[in-house]
């Protein structure tokens, strides 16, 4: 199915549903808006059909309604003791990570982004979870869990990626990293998880955008494509980006991040920060490595047009001098 009007109405109710999670003061609202997201998200995953995509719809589905039926039940408990317990609020957090794919409730999250193209793999990436980020910032929980579950999801993001030779597999370990990022930097300030989620979307948007134009969905396609000089330090810009290699632009996020995590105290979180990020970086200098080094074999022309070229370009120069906006941000957090 093509960008026609039905799938731009589904693009609408996504849209309304986050929103309205958004801007919702209740949890009723925030709840409703998670199942207009959710309802709208499964037919855009179909929209481009392949083999697994019922699969990955499916299985997609089936974690959101146990996700959603965590919330409710955390909901009417919270009702029913007048949120004087802090159990309750266990529900309503562990539903949230499980929905948002955040470790040890990830293991559905690589299977479904394997099955969806790579216009769905952004939006489940990020667009998906900017709703549940905002709903888990306003839950009181025990600080010492969310610090453990935060250091899982560290752990298990940066080692999930080695032995992947799926690229979208890859990048979904890489965004369960990233929320273990996130978390931290809620911690600290809601300003900065906020900036360091809209660096991490435009950095991977104009990353999946080349994987798309470029017909990538696996390492050995790396290997077999063919690639002019540009499109090769394109990716490898974008790459140690995404990597937090300075000075790009992905480097400053972490960066303030780990700040804030040296301020309260948190030494040995830091630590494991900075080794998942160590651990992450060498899977993408591995990619890097295949399209520089080993990629000599040309068979298959894919180019892009100018209008995709000059689009192309616009993220390149935001992931060579986006350092310079997050220092502008630094001076309002």
């Amino acid at each position: 199915m093509k960008f026609n009007s039905t799938k731009m109405l589904f693009y609408m109710f996504l849209i309304m549903g986050t929103l309205m999670s958004l801007s919702s003061n209740n949890w009723l609202g925030g709840w409703m808006g998670l199942e207009i997201n959710m309802i709208s998200f499964i037919p855009i995953i179909y929209s481009n059909f392949n083999y697994y995509t019922s699969e990955s719809s499916m299985s997609y589905f089936i974690i959101q309604s146990m996700s959603s039926t965590l919330l409710i039940f955390g909901l009417v408990f919270s009702c029913l003791m007048n949120f004087s317990f802090l159990f309750d609020y266990y529900f309503i957090f562990i539903s949230l990570c499980m929905s948002m794919g955040m470790a040890p409730f990830h293991m559905w999250l690589p299977g479904v982004v394997e099955g969806t193209s790579w216009e769905s793999c952004f939006l489940l990436l990020t667009w998906q979870k900017l709703a549940l980020l905002f709903l888990i910032s306003n839950v009181l929980i025990n600080y010492d869990l969310l610090i453990l579950m935060v250091m899982i999801t560290l752990i298990i993001g940066s080692f999930g990626g080695l032995n992947q030779g799926s690229l979208k597999k890859i990048f979904s370990y890489s965004s369960i990293n990233m929320l273990g990022w996130i978390m931290m930097g809620m911690l600290s300030s809601n300003v900065m998880w906020m900036v360091y989620f809209i660096f991490y979307s435009f950095m991977i948007f104009g990353l999946f955008m080349f994987f798309h134009l470029m017909e990538i969905n696996y390492l050995n396609q790396v290997v077999f494509g063919s690639f002019c000089s540009f499109n090769k330090i394109y990716f490898c810009i974008c790459m140690f980006s995404i990597g937090g290699l300075p000075p790009l632009a992905g480097f400053l996020p972490k960066w303030m991040i780990i700040q804030s995590v040296i301020f309260y105290g948190n030494y040995f979180v830091c630590l494991i920060m900075v080794l998942s990020s160590l651990i992450t970086l060498f899977y993408y200098i591995r990619i890097c490595y295949l399209i520089i080094l080993v990629n000599s074999v040309k068979m298959k022309f894919n180019y892009l047009s100018n209008f995709n070229f000059y689009l192309v370009n616009y993220f390149f120069f935001f992931n060579l001098f986006g350092f310079i906006l997050i220092l502008f941000f630094k001076t309002f957090i």
